[in-house]
Formats: C-alpha cells, sequence, structure tokens
C-alpha cells in the first residue's frame, strides 16, 4: 500500500506544470457563421487518481494553447464547452502526432422556450443547493490574471500574471475566503501623463476577480438581500452540456436599493447549480459604492459603468470557475474636455486541484498587482508550462 500511495504522490502530487509537457494548439469557430467564438472553455477534466482538472478559454479570435503533461495524453480526453453549442469530447490520443494549429467546429443548438414566470423560488433552491454543487473543502486553483487600463482610447498599462489562489469555501464570517500568490508576471506601462491616470488603478485588481460564487456569494443572492430583488425566468432556455439551462434576469424592485444591480443569472436545470452570471451597477447603485460614482479619489473621473461577469464549468464533481471579468468605464474632465477611460481586469482559471500541497506563506500573499517590467518585447515563452489566454495579434500590436 506505501509503494501504490508513493506512486500516485510522484505522479500527482507535484504541480503539473513540473511534469514533461505537451500542447494543444487550435481556433475555435461557429459551425453555421465560420466566426470565432470568444471564451469557449477548452480542458482536460480529472480522470482516475488525479485531482486536477485544467483548461484555458479561446481568445476573441478564438484561439487558445492548451499545455498539459504527456502523462494525461494516454488516458486523457479534451473537453470543448460553451454556453448554447454542442460540446466537443475527444480522447487525447487523437492529438498525439499533430502540431499544426486546428480548427474546431462548434455546432449551436436549438434553444427551447417555455413560459416566463417569476423565478424567485429557483434562485431559492439555487442558493440552498451551494454546498451540493460546489467545493466544501480546501482547495487551490492555478489562473492567468490580466488587467489593461484603457487612456483617450489608448492603453497605458497591462499587467499580466500566473496567480495560485487558495480558496477556502464558504467561510465563516469575517475570514477571508482565498489568497493568492503571483508565481510570474509581468506588466508594460506608459509613463508619460502618468499623474493623470495613475489613480485610475485598484492597488489588487487580482482580489476582485479571484473571488468565486463558494468563497463570496453576490450580494443579491444574499438571503437578506433576497426581497429587494425581482426575478423573472425569461421564456427562452440556453442550454449547457445537453441540458436546458434557466436564464434569470432580476432588478431592483425600487431605486431605494442600496448599491442596486441588474442582470442575469444562467442556473442549470439538472443540478440546480448556477453556472454563471452578469450584472451591472444602476445608476443610483454607482452613486452607492462610488460616492457620487467619482473613480480613484478623483472627483473629476466619474463612473459611467461597472460590470461583472463570472461563468463556470463541471470538474472534479462539482462547477469551478473558469472566466471573471470586471470593467469599469469612465470619463475625466480636464480643462472642459471629456476623456473615456477604461480598466478592464480578468482571471482566467487552468487548473483546479482538490489536494492543497504547500499552502501560501504570509510574506507571499499578493497585496498589489504592480508586476516587474515586461521589458521591450513581447514574447509568449515567457510563461514556460504554465496555460495562459493566448494574445492576438492586435493585442501584439498594443504592446509594441
Amino acid at each position: 500500500m506505501k509503494k501504490l500511495f508513493l506512486f500516485i504522490f510522484l505522479i500527482w502530487g507535484i504541480p503539473l506544470f513540473s511534469q514533461s509537457f505537451t500542447s494543444i494548439t487550435g481556433k475555435i469557430i461557429d459551425d453555421n457563421s465560420k466566426q470565432p467564438l470568444a471564451g469557449v472553455y477548452v480542458g482536460i477534466p480529472a480522470k482516475g487518481a488525479s485531482t486536477s482538472s485544467i483548461g484555458v478559454i479561446t481568445n476573441e479570435a478564438g484561439e487558445f494553447i492548451l499545455k498539459y503533461p504527456i502523462l494525461l495524453q494516454a488516458t486523457g480526453s479534451l473537453t470543448i464547452t460553451k454556453i448554447n453549442f454542442k460540446d466537443i469530447r475527444k480522447s487525447l490520443l487523437e492529438f498525439k502526432d499533430k502540431k499544426d494549429s486546428l480548427v474546431f467546429e462548434l455546432q449551436a443548438v436549438n434553444k427551447r422556450t417555455i413560459e416566463s414566470i417569476d423565478g424567485r423560488k429557483t434562485i431559492d433552491y439555487a442558493i440552498n443547493r451551494l454546498e451540493k454543487n460546489y467545493n466544501v473543502n480546501p482547495y487551490f486553483m492555478y489562473g492567468f490574471y490580466q488587467e489593461s487600463l484603457f487612456w483617450d482610447s489608448t492603453y497605458v498599462k497591462i499587467a499580466e500574471g500566473i496567480l495560485r489562489t487558495e480558496k477556502y469555501p464558504f467561510p465563516e464570517k469575517g475570514n477571508l475566503g482565498e489568497v493568492s500568490k503571483l508565481l510570474k508576471g509581468r506588466s508594460y506601462e506608459k509613463n508619460e501623463r502618468k499623474e493623470e491616470w495613475g489613480n485610475l488603478e485598484f492597488s489588487n485588481g487580482a482580489d476582485l476577480v479571484t473571488r468565486t460564487i463558494e468563497t463570496k456569494i453576490p450580494d443579491f443572492l444574499e438571503k437578506q438581500n433576497l426581497k429587494n430583488y425581482k426575478f423573472q425566468i425569461e421564456s427562452e432556455l440556453e442550454e449547457y452540456d445537453g441540458m436546458p439551462v434557466f436564464n434569470i434576469s432580476f432588478a431592483p424592485i425600487d431605486k431605494k436599493v442600496k448599491g442596486g444591480k441588474i442582470g442575469k443569472i444562467q442556473i442549470d436545470t439538472l443540478t440546480m447549480g448556477i453556472l454563471g452570471y452578469e450584472y451591472e451597477f444602476t445608476a443610483e447603485g454607482l452613486k452607492d459604492i462610488m460616492g457620487g460614482s467619482s473613480f480613484g479619489g478623483n472627483r473629476d473621473a466619474k463612473v459611467k459603468s461597472f460590470k461583472i461577469v463570472q461563468s463556470y464549468h463541471a470538474a472534479l464533481n462539482n462547477y469551478y470557475l473558469h472566466q471573471s471579468t470586471f470593467k469599469i468605464e469612465a470619463e475625466i474632465t480636464q480643462n472642459k474636455i471629456k476623456i473615456p477611460a477604461s480598466l478592464n481586469l480578468s482571471f482566467s482559471a487552468t487548473e483546479a486541484n482538490t489536494r492543497m500541497g504547500m499552502t501560501i506563506k504570509d510574506n507571499e500573499i499578493l497585496e498589489d498587482t504592480n508586476f516587474p517590467n515586461g521589458g521591450k518585447k513581447y514574447e509568449e515563452n515567457f510563461w514556460g508550462n504554465f496555460n495562459y489566454i493566448k494574445p492576438t495579434e492586435e493585442f501584439k500590436k498594443l504592446i509594441r
């Protein structure tokens, strides 16, 4: 028994990125329109002794590169999923000798319709099942963090990093649900006029996008706040993994609701698991959280919109995050001229592992996203065996 345990530990007790790797490079397009599909999850589910589920998402051009240990090639399978499209599942052995970039076509599903009804009971049921649908035990997650700040339609800062995040699901009140450590990162920024845009940054944007529903439930889904919102199941059903998905819209019952939000929630009708949600603050809600909707303490910077999107996928018998994004649109007034600015934060999970391993020390906890300067050249091989979002040609031009 000791020998068996040692064998399993040697294979799975070390981080995935430290093993011998191979990769699949490709592009996902719509089978009908032939247009690229962004935000598609491409991954390798956990199997057998493995406690890790690894994956990436496609960029805006539908492109991806998935790196994985050669050990998985014999028994692993590739899964490609996106809501409202039919899944693709293939054995990794099919790609053993294929080095060229591949094209995968996803076929859209025919949406079904139902009668639009009140969704409050459905929301209640989904919330009561959170501890059945999400991991209740500590686990860790690797992910690719990206932060971009645009000023007057031109980028002034881009930061990227690989994070290791420890998760402590359903924490008691007052306790942290997660902590993160930077494993590798870089940033590019323009120094000119930094005194004008420097106060538009969050000191630690990663702290916002690494939060997940099992460590920090959105306030509009907290039981004491449900009465402040109206929920409506929309007539058009979506689909995930062959199962219908409820699309539930929500909005404050009136303008007096503090920090009011409007958006939609997607719930799997089979498990009643929350697959994702997106929302933005109402005009009144923005004033509540921003103190008059100012940004970064700058009275001349007014937030125009604040949008949050999170999506999850099935893995390891639970639902796990695969992408989280925050986007803030603002308007800065200088010498009576209005200048647009936007801050985009994103975190794409690339590995979920139910075994914690080495915990993050206090002096390793990420406190800000001022990563080291990336130099004059943008190189993809910088990330080594870590998975990341493949940069588009447009993105590379920004760096240049």
